[in-house]
């Protein structure tokens, strides 16, 4: 009987350790994980900042393959126009810069 009442005090003290430590674990824990979320967003916004905004729309690029390219030059409207498989057109304005032909 001694032995059991030993045996129970032993077991119920060593939960209630646990306990007391829990907490504490759990709140580190949170700080910790609030700590790199602070972090992980810091960084989404300075690479959302600093990365060029894609102005590629639907009109402009649309999915498929290319059937044809043209370049025409010489003109007053200097353009580089791409003929799609599913029909559409690209028509990309053109200059001449240091002897480099730019389009887009």
């Amino acid at each position: 009987m001694a032995v059991t009442a030993v045996m129970t005090a032993a077991l119920i003290s060593a939960c209630q350790k646990r306990a007391d430590t829990q907490p504490s674990t759990d709140l580190s824990r949170d700080a910790q994980i609030s700590a790199l979320q602070n972090r992980v967003d810091q960084l989404e916004r300075r690479v959302s900042k600093e990365m060029p905004g894609s102005d590629d729309s639907g009109e402009r690029v649309p999915p498929g393959p290319i059937k044809s390219i043209t370049f025409r030059s010489g003109t007053a409207d200097d353009r580089l126009r791409i003929y799609w498989e599913n029909g559409k057109v690209s028509s990309l304005p053109c200059t001449l810069e240091q002897g480099t032909w730019a389009c887009g």
